[in-house]
């Protein structure tokens, strides 16, 4: 892996974990056998307060490879301060945060770096690729949630509009140090933060990784209620409006109902009306608990997104 001017890159993973027992073995295995991370890189792994066997598989990998270092810490603090806890440790010029419930698929680092060298790319992120069967209504809606997801990446990493990132991303070392401990999207606020300073965000749809969305309904309703108050939260914060159409429409207004105008030719105007019934009910409950001022950070874990290695034989083929 290079970058710039032909110098070597050193890399730095970093995984924030709670309660993972089922996912950071593959995950970390897949990191140290199919990614290719050169012999000078680091593997941050950051656990949170986990009552299960999380640390001790984690200890397991760190005893056979020395580039795994963990940083333990005893009370769940939710997934900002994990985060922080790596951009203080990290000793790479590129750091790569992945999710512990997900699984790249072969080259997606390699890719993600190499694009990360490209003058004024400030963070890449990489394309995830829902599991999720289609035999239910919850699982449809997660197929389309990422299917448009994907579409609105493209659209506006073409445009140079593109400001958040996945559930994998590259940063470069030094554009953002921290977030509030209380941040609910951290993906949102560190590509906003990186933006504002300047930064092109950069979405390659070659880097994939594959994950499980929700596939009971209580979850995917607990799940989209947190990202919709991790964007409110983000914009309070940074002042700058996130990556999300309730924000980008009145902005952009031409290529949002570009946007939206795909959304319902590829799924059909029943599929749309049904997801904009959905989305129209989660807000509502959303606005209503912003009210009430529930706490989010830490927030509650949809477990059916946690599938990830019980589902590995159903996952399409690597590229």
């Amino acid at each position: 892996m290079e970058i710039l001017g032909g110098i070597f890159l050193q890399l730095t993973v970093g995984i924030c974990a709670y309660n993972e027992e089922e996912n950071i073995g593959c995950l970390l295995g897949n990191i140290l056998v199919d990614q290719k991370i050169p012999k000078d890189s680091e593997i941050i792994v950051v656990t949170s307060g986990c009552t299960d066997g999380t640390e001790e598989i984690t200890e397991q990998f760190a005893k056979k490879d020395p580039r795994i270092k963990i940083i333990k810490e005893p009370k769940r603090e939710g997934k900002a301060s994990a985060i922080n806890k790596i951009f203080e440790n990290a000793a790479g010029d590129a750091i790569l945060f992945i999710s512990a419930d997900t699984l790249p698929w072969n080259d997606c680092f390699k890719k993600l770096v190499n694009r990360l060298q490209a003058p004024g790319v400030g963070v890449v992120c990489g394309k995830p690729s829902p599991i999720n069967d289609t035999y239910s209504l919850t699982d449809r809606l997660v197929r389309m949630l990422w299917s448009f997801h994907d579409h609105v990446f493209k659209v506006l990493n073409h445009e140079g509009l593109a400001k958040h990132a996945t559930e994998v991303f590259c940063i470069r070392r030094g554009i953002v140090r921290g977030i509030p401990k209380d941040t609910i999207n951290d993906d949102a606020h560190i590509a906003i933060e990186a933006k504002k300073k300047g930064w092109l965000i950069k979405y390659d749809e070659g880097s994939v990784v594959s994950i499980c969305g929700p596939t009971i309904f209580t979850d995917y309703v607990k799940q989209r209620k947190r990202i919709l108050f991790g964007h409110a939260q983000a914009k309070e914060a940074t002042g700058q409006s996130p990556q999300h159409l309730l924000y980008f429409l009145p902005q952009h207004p031409l290529l949002g109902m570009k946007l939206l105008a795909w959304f319902i030719k590829e799924n059909g105007l029943f599929m749309f009306l049904t997801f904009a019934l959905v989305e129209l009910g989660i807000n509502t409950s959303a606005l209503t608990e912003k009210f009430s001022k529930k706490p989010f950070a830490p927030w509650s874990i949809a477990q059916s997104t946690k599938k990830i290695r019980q589902k590995q034989k159903t996952m399409r083929p690597r590229i």
